[in-house]
Formats: C-alpha cells, structure tokens, sequence
C-alpha cells in the first residue's frame, strides 16, 4: 500500500514537474492585433483560427493561406507583420537576462519592425534554409519562396528548416543594421537601403535599392556613311601629321640670324 502511495506522488510530482517546464519553454511572447483572410495558429500537431487578441507563445506556428494576413505585437513593443503564404516558426524566447527572440521563416514573407533591441545581451535572430540574421534594432523584410509540394507540407507538424529544399533568401533592409551569414559561415553586413539575396549554392549578392540597373554597351555596325567619315578623319590625321613634321624639319634646320643694332652709333 505506501510503495503504492508512494508510486502515485512520485507520478504526480512528475506531472507538475513537467507542466512548470513546459510553462518555461511556452513563454508567452505577444499577442494578435490584427488578423485577416485564412490564419492559422499551429501547436502540437493541432492547428486552429487566429483572432484579434490571441496569444503566441514560443513553441507555435502561424500559418496564412493565400488570403491571410497577422500583425503580431511582441512583449518588447516590436512587430511582426506576417505576409499571405507564409509559415513562421517561434522558435524560441529566453528571459533571463535579456529578452531574446528567434524564427524560422520556411516560406512566405515576413517584416519584421524591431524597436526596443538595446540591452547588448538581447538578440533577434531570424532563420531560413540559405541563411541566418541577426538584428540590433531594425526594420527588414524577409521573403522565401514557397515549396513545390506546399500543399504537403502547410499544415504538416513536422515540417521545419531542415524538411524542406533549399531556398534562395531575400532580404529588403528598410531601416537599421543586420548581419547575414550564409552558407559557408560568412559575414555580410546589410546597411538601410540594400536588398540581399543568398542562394542554396551559398551566392550572396547586394544590390542598392533605387540604383539603376547596368545597361549593357550596344555598338551599332559601321554603315558606308560611317566607314567614310572614319576614313577621311584618317586622311585629315595623316595630312596633319606630315604637315607637322614638315613644319618641324623646316625649324631645325633654319639659321636664326641676330637683328643689327640701331640707334647711336648704329651702321
């Protein structure tokens, strides 16, 4: 009888353990604020309709379908606007000594409208197949394209980052600084006013918004009118020339004879 007793407050201790730790790991993060078309919260395998006011926390996922947009506003004050077709995985939010947040964007497009990143030990980081942002206080967009097999995958538990194929990374940089690291481990810096994409071969190209793209040089074929032109520019040239050397041969070889003097007792 006490082994059990004793059997039945160990399982129950168990399962408050337990609940405490999924409370720590299920920390709310923010809230809905604005919500339209077909837009889904997803958690544990169970997905069901956002609402103005709904919370997330950092164990779900949202999902938007073709009409679907979600405003999310984080604890911290900064905004995550999430686009139709999109997937965002929250990762994960640490508060400890600073406020962290991380996302996986599988496919979609997502702005982010970071505000309040001062404490150095926070950090706002964004993940997708090709790539890895960090931010220190920004506003960016993040744009991935969808899968071929989506309708396999858009409501599938499973489906994560290292699920799906490679996709090529957009970033669009509105305001602020952020880091992109590629593939290879390399740093790439992504000043306001860039976008920049990485690909899955590990190819990052940056380009300034507004700058106007190179024109490629088009040289026409000469014409008959065009030959004779050149051709008695030449002939110009080449009388020129011998004109010139003429002229110079002449100089060298003149004798330059001082004029007589003048005046009192001149002769």
């Amino acid at each position: 009888m006490k082994s059990r007793f004793l059997a039945m407050k160990m399982f129950m201790l168990w399962v408050c353990l337990a609940g405490i730790h999924q409370t720590v790991w299920a920390e709310d993060i923010g809230s809905i604020k604005e919500v339209s078309g077909d837009a889904w919260l997803m958690s544990e395998g169970k997905a069901w309709r956002l609402h103005v006011d709904d919370t997330v926390d950092s164990a779900q996922t949202i999902i938007t379908e073709e009409d679907g947009l979600v405003r999310v506003a984080l604890m911290d004050g900064s905004l995550l606007n999430v686009a139709p077709r999109t997937r965002l995985k929250l990762n994960k939010y640490v508060v400890e000594k600073a406020e962290s947040f991380s996302f996986d964007v599988l496919w979609g497009k997502v702005r982010y409208q970071v505000f309040k990143i001062i404490d150095p030990n926070a950090a706002f980081n964004v993940k997708t197949t090709t790539a890895a942002i960090g931010i220190r206080g920004t506003d960016f967009e993040v744009r991935m394209p969808s899968p071929e097999d989506l309708k396999g995958l858009e409501f599938s538990p499973s489906a994560d980052l290292t699920s799906i194929g490679l996709q090529t990374t957009t970033v669009d940089m509105q305001e602020g600084l952020a880091v992109l690291t590629d593939l290879k481990g390399r740093e790439h810096e992504m000043p306001a006013g860039t976008i920049t994409t990485a690909d899955k071969e590990g190819h990052v190209i940056q380009k300034v918004k507004g700058a106007p793209e190179p024109r490629p040089v088009v040289i026409p074929k000469p014409t008959v009118t065009m030959r004779k032109i050149v051709l008695d520019k030449q002939k110009i040239s080449s009388q020129s020339s011998v004109t010139t050397q003429v002229n110079a041969s002449a100089l060298q070889s003149a004798t330059i004879t001082p004029p007589r003097a003048t005046g009192f007792g001149g002769r």
